[in-house]
């Protein structure tokens, strides 16, 4: 089937007459649509009149009903004694309490009532002037029932009638009320709805009770019956003013009802008194629809009222409309196509032997050409498609060559080549990458840029601290500088990525060569500067016999210069030792008061001899840092020796601070500060500021090289080194180290990569 319509797709006579045909099917269709729709709407609109029409019955029932009750009502208040039957009058009987007199007078009124035609009577009940029911007659179920049975007598005093009735309090409509009740059923103790009308009995002007003609809301018998049967509709269900369901005639048939959505009560609260709500439920199988009408009451709405009509009359008039409609479409749309079908074939014959000509030319026969000899615009085109089929043809063998020499070119460079999709596919790889990887011609490419096994290199890596190369990996047995740009059109149209991997090996070796020439010159200078310091140390002291004073500068001029050497040396072999990947870095967990106690030590005599004050902050308590415990006395060492060095009165402070995430170590001095424009590059190896501060002419100034091992250590060990300086307001070095119980992680893309070069 789909073959079948991409066949019909694909025809140009289809394409030709498919416009004009759907513009007839549609105009068709449309006019159809619009016939039916019109139609439906008209059936739609008889039938919502119809409803309304009902609701208002509904409605006039209900008032009429209402008005009957009050007259029946009316007429019990009012009646006199009975000479015949000794019975006294409903007032009189009341105002002496006459409890037997009062059941003799009302009992004649209750059994015409219940038979009376206009007045619907289900439970008369009479009650005194305390609120207690005297007389309460009910008829029991069933529609030529007339057996009713007496209740006792119960408390009415809390109703909301009551003692409106009884304290003569009326409204604009006077004195008389109607309304909802719940009284308990002839037979069990649950609860039955009525609608009752209340009027109070008086004599003279006093109030000494009040009636109450009610009928029942449900039933076979009852009053929602009573109103579809009297206004034909399929049947009423009543809702309280929430929408919460309270009776239905639908009930009688097995039908559960739900109470109003939260959407349908939004809407019957929007609408106004003159619109009638209209909605359609399905019950049993069969679609109502429902009028949403108030159910009013001496002025007031207590519920909604919604009378139903079966919609089987609006289906039955739209089937039988819709079908005829359908077949005439359908008839004239076959019509239509067949007529179509035929025109646009004797319009795009001659087009076949051009399609079957492009057909073979995609297939590779570049030497097939079109034979239309006719002068219409047929003609013109075929002559048209053979010169470009021609200029197509050069071109092709143009674009071959030119393809060929650049796959030679790629071929031939000694570096590695990868080039990636924006996906980070690999789609192309040069001879040289190929021979990185051992893998031959025949062997397939790696299928990811990460599948390639390059491994970030960290020890032995050549350069200088911060500008250490850092865009080198190990490939194998290969060291490998890899350099990753964005492929991107003149238009900005992201293509993917280029990977240049340019062999390093042998520029590493001999950089690593250099390195360990370094270390092993200043291990060698070390040796004698240690017998010099250790000998003047013993001058000094006078252990090879007095000294005056002029030698005593002299010697000591000698150890302070062998001291500084000392550690200018000590600082070269840290450097080779990173340098060359000899130093290790082994992580423990370690209290951060050990090595700070074992690095300020050595210091102390010299921080004092200069007249500063040294301040430590370090807390027994504080939580173990996961760090290396040698290189954190170090780190520490040369922090603490760079602020005495650079620090001319005042103090030092070295503070420790558990933070959420990290330990912070800071060491903070009251020198002269460094400018904002040197705080990256004093990091750097041999940088040693401006000039400006104090002391960088002095004999104690270094080369350059502790705050860069600072830096290469603290970032072994996962952390952050950082400052805060201004000239004259001393500087602040901070450096974080992790907790003992952290964790890292790593990962290597074509991304990283790229952002790094």
């Amino acid at each position: 089937m789909q073959g079948a319509l991409r066949g019909l797709r694909s025809q140009l006579r289809y394409q030709i007459i498919g416009p004009f045909l759907f513009l007839t099917v549609l105009v068709a269709v449309v006019g159809s649509a619009v016939v039916f729709y019109q139609t439906s709407s008209s059936l739609q609109e008889r039938f919502n009149n119809q409803l309304a029409s009902v609701a208002r019955t509904t409605n006039d029932v209900l008032l009429s009903q209402e008005q009957a009750n009050l007259q029946f009502l009316r007429e019990v208040a009012f009646a006199q004694g009975n000479q015949n039957t000794g019975a006294p009058g409903v007032a009189e009987a009341f105002a002496k309490k006459d409890v037997k007199g009062l059941k003799a007078a009302l009992d004649p009124f209750f059994r015409v009532g219940i038979s009376r035609s206009g007045v619907s009577l289900d439970r008369l009940i009479a009650f005194d002037s305390n609120g207690q029911t005297v007389t309460d007659f009910e008829r029991t179920s069933g529609t030529s029932n007339r057996d009713f049975i007496v209740h006792p007598s119960f408390d009415l005093s809390k109703a909301w009638f009551t003692q409106r009735v009884l304290t003569s309090l009326g409204d604009s409509r006077g004195d008389k009320y109607a309304g909802l009740l719940q009284f308990k059923t002839t037979n069990s103790e649950t609860s039955t709805l009525y609608f009752a009308t209340i009027s109070p009995v008086r004599q003279g002007k006093d109030v000494v009770g009040g009636l109450i003609a009610a009928i029942r809301v449900d039933g076979s018998d009852g009053l929602l019956s009573m109103l579809a049967l009297r206004s034909q509709s399929a049947g009423i269900t009543l809702y309280d003013d929430t929408g919460h369901l309270l009776a239905s005639t639908f009930s009688a048939t097995g039908v559960k009802l739900p109470s109003m959505s939260a959407e349908l009560m939004d809407a019957f609260k929007a609408s106004t008194s003159e619109l009638t709500l209209f909605s359609t439920e399905t019950l049993d199988s069969r679609k109502f629809q429902f009028a949403y009408i108030p159910l009013t009451i001496r002025g007031t709405s207590v519920g909604i009222l919604a009378p139903a009509l079966s919609r089987d009359y609006a289906y039955e008039a739209n089937t039988s409309t819709l079908w005829p409609m359908t077949l005439i479409v359908v008839a004239l749309v076959g019509l239509l196509i067949g007529v179509g079908v035929i025109t646009a074939n004797r319009i795009t014959a001659p087009l076949g032997d051009l399609a079957t000509t492009a057909e073979a030319i995609t297939a590779g026969d570049l030497t097939r050409r079109v034979h239309i000899q006719s002068l219409n615009e047929i003609g013109v085109l075929a002559r048209s498609f053979n010169s470009m089929t021609g200029h197509l043809t050069s071109l092709y063998d143009q674009v071959q060559n030119e393809y060929t020499q650049r796959a030679a070119i790629v071929e031939s460079i000694g570096d590695g080549i990868v080039v990636c999709d924006t996906e980070g596919r690999i789609v192309l790889i040069n001879q040289a990458t190929r021979q990185f990887l051992n893998i031959s011609a025949a062997d397939p490419l790696p299928i990811l840029f990460d599948d390639i096994p390059l491994v970030k290199l960290t020890d032995g890596v050549p350069g200088f601290g911060s500008q250490r190369a850092n865009n080198l990996f190990s490939l194998g047995e290969r060291i490998v500088r890899a350099t990753a740009k964005s492929v991107v059109a003149p238009s900005g149209q992201h293509f993917g990525s280029v990977c240049v991997l340019q062999d390093m090996t042998e520029e590493v070796a001999m950089d690593r060569a250099k390195t360990n020439f370094i270390g092993t010159i200043s291990h060698e200078l070390r040796t004698p500067l240690t017998v010099i310091r250790g000998n003047s140390d013993l001058l000094m002291r006078g252990l090879a016999g007095p000294l005056d004073d002029d030698q005593k500068v002299f010697v000591d001029s000698i150890r302070q210069h062998a001291t500084n050497m000392t550690s200018l040396i000590s600082n070269v072999i840290v450097i080779a030792s990173m340098d060359s990947g000899s130093l290790t870095t082994d992580l423990e967990a370690v209290d951060l008061s050990r090595p700070v106690d074992d690095a300020t030590w050595p210091l102390q005599s010299f921080i004092k001899a200069k007249g500063l004050s040294l301040k430590i902050e370090v807390a027994k308590d504080l939580p173990q840092v996961l760090a290396d415990y040698d290189q954190v006395r170090m780190i520490v060492h040369q922090l603490l020796d760079n602020a005495r060095r650079y620090t001319s009165e005042g103090g030092i402070i070295l503070r420790a601070t558990a933070m959420p995430e990290h330990m912070l170590v800071e060491v903070q001095d009251t020198g002269r500060g460094i400018s904002p424009d040197m705080h990256e590059q004093v990091f750097m190896r041999f940088v040693r500021g401006d000039g400006a501060s104090e002391g960088i002419n002095s004999s104690e100034r270094g080369i350059g090289l502790g705050l860069a091992i600072c830096k290469q250590l603290i970032e072994r060990q996962s952390g952050m080194i950082w400052m805060k300086s201004a000239p004259g307001e001393g500087s602040t070095f901070y450096f974080t180290l992790r907790y003992a119980n952290a964790t890292t992680s790593t990962e290597k893309s074509l991304t990283a990569l790229a952002a790094s070069a």
